[in-house]
Order: structure tokens, then sequence, then C-alpha cells
């Protein structure tokens, strides 16, 4: 059963990039790259969460035929080790497959010294033992085989990504935004196994350099295979601004750092459930997130960048719209900066602020003041009829978003707040021995909102039923 959501609000248009003049460019190359299917398919075999959401449930099902016997494998049990004293997951599994060699990925290669792009969760013993590994299961599963058992399979989700992309894509604004980059190659691979996940990882090679957009895909036609709409790319706009905004994060991380651990620790919680887990990697976010606006105003629909706005601050990037403002200044002077580069000192200047902005937004938020039954509780009576929410202030009359999915989403009432509109019931029908779970507040469902507009931050609720 998919996402369910109760919720009552005035709903902001669905982000779709609005179709900008295609130049030429660079040609961007689409392929299902077997590097990324490989490592992708090791990775879900040892259970990372990350790589076990793939929405192509009948390439799944074939995956997971033909390779499921090797569960046990060397290289599925040193993924797994690597993932818990490393943390070699998401973008660091990418990394690495885009690190082999393109031409003979199964060949001997060197790790030391590592790449200089490659993750740096990975070590060069590592690397090295992860790869012999890695040769070992592709022969043992007969991984070629089954990769040529899908080549039709395959054409057919390079042919729709590719379309997609010549009609909505221009590829020539990254040189106009970002400053000319020669010797780049745009790649798009498609991660088939990765759901909703997408990565933007690039390799320094002796001729140039590959810029990638792994791009996960989730949504797929009668027949099962892979569709793409228009709205897919900012997904890629957004993989490939990585590549320009990560390194110039890291060069001047030492001025940056204190306003992102700020950032970091307002937002938390919101940012750990996207797998944000740290400063730096909020500070690349926010900056590739403002970039995408940037790509979206280029369009001149104003309805596309405020609902490019509403999307990010609903994921508690609170400060991407005025970032994508501070942003339109640095466009508006490119004789004085060529590059993004020269605009660096103004945009320390702005996460220096933005810190202290985001700290006094979040204080006039609405808070949760007390449930009942507690959240996290482990001994709920079945026989409950009602959750009881207590909020610090009044809040906004018939404007909620209760939202979950699943088995463990409660079957609910009618939603209503007492006369102060501080206290919210919500009618409840429980079964015994039972856990349950549900959001207040989620991504871009944010109508639980106090009376004067300031939404609630987002709220995990789950609890367990006693047995009868």
């Amino acid at each position: 059963m998919g996402l369910r959501v109760l919720v009552r609000f005035l709903a902001l248009p669905a982000v779709a990039l609005a179709p900008v003049r295609a130049q030429e460019h660079a040609a961007i190359v689409v392929r299902v790259d077997r590097r990324v299917e490989l490592t992708s398919i090791v990775f879900r075999l040892a259970g990372s969460p990350e790589y076990s959401q793939a929405r192509l449930q009948g390439y799944a099902s074939a995956v997971d035929a033909w390779f499921g016997k090797h569960e046990d494998h060397a290289v599925v049990r040193r993924a797994r080790q690597l993932r818990a004293t490393r943390g070699v997951s998401f973008d660091a599994v990418a990394s690495f497959a885009v690190h082999l060699d393109r031409d003979d990925p199964l060949g001997e290669q060197g790790f030391d010294p590592l790449p200089a792009r490659l993750d740096r969760r990975w070590t060069s013993a590592d690397a090295a033992a992860f790869h012999a590994d890695l040769r070992a299961f592709a022969k043992a599963s007969k991984a070629d085989e089954f990769f040529a058992r899908h080549e039709d399979f395959y054409a057919a989700a390079e042919a729709a990504m590719r379309a997609t992309l010549a009609e909505h894509a221009d590829l020539s604004w990254f040189d106009r935004f970002f400053g000319a980059r020669p010797g780049a190659r745009f790649q798009v691979a498609l991660g088939l196994l990765n759901g909703g996940a997408n990565y933007g990882p690039s390799v320094q090679t002796k001729d140039g350099e590959d810029l990638y957009c792994v791009l996960g895909c989730w949504q797929s036609d009668p027949d099962g295979k892979p569709v793409f709409g228009r709205p897919v790319v900012g997904t890629v706009v957004h993989e490939f601004c990585h590549s320009y905004c990560n390194p110039l994060v890291d060069r001047h991380l030492p001025e940056l750092l204190a306003a992102g651990e700020k950032l970091f620790s307002l937002t938390e919680a919101a940012m750990r459930e996207q797998a944000y887990g740290n400063a730096r990697t909020v500070l690349c976010e926010s900056l590739v997130r403002a970039c995408t606006v940037r790509y979206v105003a280029a369009s001149g629909d104003a309805r596309a960048v405020a609902a490019a706005v509403a999307e990010e601050h609903a994921r508690s990037f609170l400060w991407v719209g005025e970032l994508a403002k501070v942003l339109e200044r640095y466009e508006a002077a490119r004789d004085r900066y060529p590059t993004l580069e020269e605009f660096a000192p103004d945009l320390v200047g702005f996460f220096r602020d933005a810190a202290a902005d985001t700290e006094a937004a979040l204080a006039r938020r609405p808070k949760v003041v007390t449930m009942t039954p507690a959240n996290g509780a482990t001994d709920v009576d079945p026989a409950t009829q009602a959750i009881v929410i207590t909020f610090d202030r009044p809040m906004r009359d018939r404007s909620w978003a209760v939202v979950g999915g699943g088995e463990h989403f409660p079957k609910l009432g009618s939603l209503s707040y007492d006369a102060e509109r501080k206290v919210l019931t919500i009618p409840v029908e429980l079964k015994p021995d039972w856990e349950y779970e549900f959001w207040l507040n989620r991504g871009r469902y944010d109508a639980f909102r106090s009376a004067e507009g300031e939404a609630l931050a987002p709220v995990r609720v789950r609890f367990r039923t006693r047995g009868q």
C-alpha cells in the first residue's frame, strides 16, 4: 500500500520545470551503466536500505532470482562490513562504481593512491579488496549473462531518458551559470535499482572529466519499463550541480563550517531523515538546491520558481529561497564574477547570516507540547479511541497533514481542534500488539501551521499497542 495523507490545506503546484530553449552543448551520454548496476546489486544483497527501494518490480525480481543465491558471497559480506565500519553507503557506492575503468571495470585496477575524487569513505586497502571480491562475484554469478539478457530493457530505458533530455534539458546553462569547464562530459547513468535515490559523483580522467548524474528510476509504464517525465530534468540538473558546488564548498569549508554546523544543528532531525548527516553535506546541498532554482528561473516561469522554492522549504532548507536571490545578484554581475568561485566571499557571508536568521525563524514555529498516548510509547491500550496533541499556540483551523502509509498507518476519523485551537483530537481505531507510525507534516505536506502561518517542523509519531 502506498503513501496515504490526511491533509487539508491550500496545495502548492507540483514542481515541473518549464522548458528552456535547448542549445547545443557537449553531447550528454545516457546509459544503463553496468558498473553502477553491479555495485547496486551487491549492496542490495547486503541489505543496504538505499539499494533496497527499487520501484521497477519486474526488474528487481529478476535481479533477486538471478543473484540471490550469492547473498553470502565475500563481496556481499564486505559491503555489510564497509557500511558498518566506514559508512560506505548512498553516494559512496556510486562514486566507487564510476571510478572503475569504463571499458574494463573488472580488469586490474590500482587504488593506491586513491583516485582524487573517489569518496573518502573508501581507503586504498578497502577499495582494492572490494574490487577483487567484486570481480569474483561477477564471475560466479555470471553477471555479464544477466546484463546481456536485459539489453532490450536497458535500451528502452536509455531511449526514454534521451527523449526527455532532448526535449526539456539545456546543458549550456551550466557554462553560462558556472563558467566554462572545458573537457567536462555529462553522463547520466540510470540506476535501475535505486528507486528515488540519486547521486552526483565525478571522475577526473586523463583527457578531461566525467560529470555524473546517477539517476534512480521511480516511475514505470504498465509493462514495467521506466518512464521519465519533464520534472526529472530538475533532478538531473541538481545532481550535475554537485560537481560544481561540492568542490567550491570544500575549498572554503574553513570559513563556512561554523555556519554549516549551526544550520545542521537547527534542522538535524529533518536532515538526517533525508540522509544528510553533517554540516558539509548540508552546505553542499544548500548551494546545489539554490543553483537548481536558478536553472528553473532561466525558463522565466515565476510560478515554477515559487514552487521550487516552496519544495525546498518543505524539506527544511528554509534559507534556499534567499540564497537563490543572492545568486541572482551573481548572475547580474558576471563581468565582476566570471565564475562562481569569485563570488565565494558573498556566499560565506550569506551562510553566516542565514544561520542566525534560521534560528529566529524556527523559534517562531509552533511546537508540540504533549501527546497522548505519548510518542514512543510501547504499551498503548488498543481500546484507545483518540490521539490528543497539544500545541504551544493556536493553530490554523481545518489545516492539517497527517502523513503515512501502509499497514502501520492507523485508521483515522475526522480531526478537530478545541475552541482555542491548541488541542487537536485525532479519532483512531487501533488493534492489539501492533506498531503504528505517521508524521505530522512531512516534505511538501506541511499544512499544520500556527494561526500566523508558521509551519510545524515535521514530527514522527510512533507507538505500539499492547497485546490482549
